[in-house]
């Protein structure tokens, strides 16, 4: 969506006002006004949008004990930490970035380990090897990632107006909790067979393959 620069009147105290809503939700004057004219007039901006899925997506995982939703500044993302029972009490970071592109939305979900462990990282590339054979195997489409020393990226391939903020937020959530799910699974020692199993389970739940 394009964006022209506009000169409109002001009083200085509604000036005020905006800064500091802006500055408790982590944007600028241009982006809180633009987004309180939107709301006025029942328009969806693609900021908007984002920031619905985000919500539908925090709202998920925020009745989930193993997740915990992390502050964060700005609209277009959303970071989560899961417990992790580990002989080296390690945390897990993830964080959904999304993007505009057009009236839709596309993203990543970017995985992290806070640890500098070397074994605890062979372990977590090895799972990733594991994890990426499963989605190749099973999800048979073009699947983009990149990960190195503890930090894992996926592009996430969001549907587009056949599906609703709602739905688009538990496609996300359902992917992040299944990711964790079999992961914790691996470094809880199950076999790869029993891995594959439950990836089976999960991408077979899966409303719509990501």
């Amino acid at each position: 969506m394009s964006k022209s620069v506009y000169s409109i009147v002001l009083n200085d105290a509604v000036v005020e006002a905006v800064d500091e809503m802006a500055y408790r939700l982590g944007t600028n004057r241009s982006n809180m006004i633009n987004q309180i004219l939107a709301e006025k007039v029942a328009y969806v901006t693609p900021e908007q949008h984002i920031r619905n899925i985000l919500d539908r997506v925090e709202g998920i995982i925020n009745n989930q004990e193993v997740f915990r939703i992390m502050a964060t500044s700005g609209d277009s993302s959303l970071m989560i930490k899961s417990s992790f029972k580990y002989k080296y009490n390690p945390s897990v970071k993830y964080s959904v970035v999304l993007n505009k592109n057009g009236g839709s939305a596309s993203g990543e979900l970017r995985v992290a380990f806070r640890t500098q462990n070397s074994i605890l990282l062979q372990e977590l590339n090895n799972f990733l090897d594991i994890w990426n054979a499963l989605e190749a195997k099973y999800n048979q489409r073009d699947i983009r990632y990149a990960r190195s020393n503890g930090r894992y990226v996926r592009i996430l391939n969001l549907p587009g107006d056949d599906y609703d903020e709602n739905q688009i937020g538990e496609m996300i959530s359902e992917y992040i909790t299944g990711f964790d799910r079999i992961m914790k699974l691996y470094f809880a020692g199950e076999s790869i067979e029993n891995i594959e199993m439950e990836y089976a389970e999960f991408y077979k739940k899966c409303l719509f393959k990501i």
